[in-house]
């Protein structure tokens, strides 16, 4: 055994020493300024932030005489790794940062045996479990900052309160490496316990702006220096630069969010009480920006987890609005259970009809719409699709605005018609069953619109991806689960670089969902 002797622990020592020193010094004397201030409202605000300061400093001193302490442990001047044998060929100062700062530190290097040239080894990092440099815990404390506000906000924030904070670049590592490990998460988890006898499935969707490849290709180009000899200010720049590249006015269709669209989907159950169904009960949120057939393949994965196909659930109702295209893969993926179609999409459809045939009468549409409405909810869908049908009939071809009516009142028909299978709502409300997207519509704007869809946001595909699925695990209530994954594992591998962009070019003039 080779004892690696160390004058960096007793540098530490000395560095501790000092630090607590000027700590009681600084100490001392607030509390003096404090007492001869009387006690005064400003005395408080004054003592804590140099307070934190100090307790930040013995913080640091205390991780690096651990630290020095675990890198003083005796070690085996050779040892095995991987399946290759290492040798200890000297050391190599380092930094870590932690929470209470950067660390110096002074660990063992190892290096293959026989091979001079090889990648070296740091086995104390290892032991460690540091992540590029880091502490897993300021890792996973500004990746959770991140997904809840921006980057840079989340940056400051980091930095308010710990007095400094990682890189730029440090920081979309770090959101790259985490990111990465949360599907795996996501797809161990246990489904959750004490779930009530009705399982609801509902799923929506969402854009959030993608960045393109123009504007990439644009991004990539070097910042163009203004010319020798020219005056003004940066503003003055940025004019004239618009004046020699103006920007071409965008055309019918052409959007100017490019928007890539999330697939969002909630899994909920209901409990049977005395006074009825209780719920939801443990509600989980999944998204991604993969497509809807790769959410209906997770969302049939976490159904069976949960008991789907087994004689657990007395009920099994999906609800999502008018896209057929959740239609088709919910007969693919979740066939012969209840269906509804969303009671608020069939509502603004009776408004978007009522306003077309009583634009000008605001008492006789609320009185249409209501009347509809009632019919609906007792079950007399064919009698609402009769009395459309009827004015549609007495609506003549030509004449101001019935080109319009005619067309609104043959698409209200078509839907009414084709998803009346759907629209059972008295059979549905009579077994106290949801008939609202109301829990989806609010997990799409939490999870995708309030930190994906702000203003000046372009998201690169596996970017967003990743914000998407940590914004899962948030909003689940999963969070402290996630951390122990990855302390389980060693922490996340942070790569050398962030990810490289990858473009999204919408597809112009799609039609919206319905």
């Amino acid at each position: 055994m080779a004892t690696m002797e160390s004058p960096f622990l007793r540098r530490c020592s000395l560095w501790s020493d000092k630090v607590g020193k000027q700590t009681t010094q600084n100490y001392t004397g607030e509390t003096v300024n404090a007492d001869a201030d009387g006690g005064g409202p400003g005395s408080l605000a004054m003592f804590e932030p140099v307070l934190w300061t100090a307790v930040l400093a013995i913080g640091r001193a205390l991780m690096a005489l651990w630290i020095a302490r675990c890198a003083a442990r005796p070690r085996p001047a050779r040892y095995e790794h991987d399946g290759r044998t290492y040798e200890v060929v000297g050391t190599a100062t380092s930094e870590v940062g932690t929470r209470f700062g950067k660390i110096g530190y002074e660990g063992p290097v190892g290096r293959v045996v026989g091979w001079k040239r090889a990648a070296r080894d740091l086995p104390l990092d290892r032991e460690l479990g540091l992540c590029g440099g880091f502490s897993l815990l300021v890792v996973t404390t500004l990746v959770k900052l991140c997904a809840q506000m921006a980057f840079a906000t989340a940056r400051k924030t980091f930095g308010g309160i710990f007095e400094w904070s990682p890189s730029q670049r440090a920081t979309l590592r770090m959101v790259d490496g985490v990111g990465a490990e949360a599907r795996p998460f996501l797809d161990q988890t246990a489904a959750p316990e004490d779930d009530g006898e009705v399982l609801v499935i509902t799923t929506d969707g969402k854009g959030a702006p993608a960045i393109s490849s123009r504007e990439h290709a644009r991004r990539r180009q070097p910042h163009r220096r203004p010319k020798s000899g020219t005056t003004g200010t940066k503003r003055h720049e940025r004019r004239e630069r618009r004046r020699q590249t103006p920007r071409p006015r965008r055309t019918s269709g052409k959007k100017s969010k490019n928007a890539k669209m999330a697939a969002v989907g909630v899994l909920y159950t209901l409990r049977k009480t005395a006074d009825g169904l209780e719920g939801p009960i443990n509600k989980r949120v999944y998204g991604t920006f993969e497509s809807y057939r790769a959410l209906f393949e997770w969302l049939l994965c976490e159904a069976k987890k949960r008991g789907y196909g087994t004689a657990k659930f007395t009920k099994v109702l999906f609800v999502a609005d008018g896209a057929e295209t959740l239609w088709d893969l919910q007969q693919e993926f979740f066939p012969n259970v209840e269906v509804c179609l969303d009671w608020y999409h069939v509502v603004e459809k009776l408004w978007k009809t009522g306003k077309a045939l009583h634009r000008k009468n605001r008492k006789k549409l609320e009185a249409w719409v209501a009347t509809q409405k009632l019919r609906l909810r007792r079950g007399q869908l064919q009698d609402v699709i009769d009395e459309l049908r009827a004015i549609l009939g007495a609506t003549p071809r030509t004449g101001p605005g019935n080109k319009y009516r005619r067309t609104i009142l043959d698409k209200t028909i078509a839907h009414f018609a084709k998803n009346a299978h759907r629209m059972r709502y008295h059979l549905l409300r009579r077994q106290d069953l949801d008939i609202g997207s109301g829990v989806v519509e609010g997990a799409v704007r939490h999870l995708v619109g309030v930190r994906l869809d702000g203003p000046g946001m372009r998201w690169s595909r596996d970017r967003m991806e990743a914000v998407l699925l940590l914004r899962c695990i948030l909003i689940n209530g999963q969070w402290e689960d996630f951390t122990r994954f990855l302390a389980a594992k060693g922490g996340p591998t942070l790569r050398a670089q962030p990810v490289p962009t990858r473009t999204h070019d919408a597809k112009p003039n799609l039609k919206k969902a319905a």
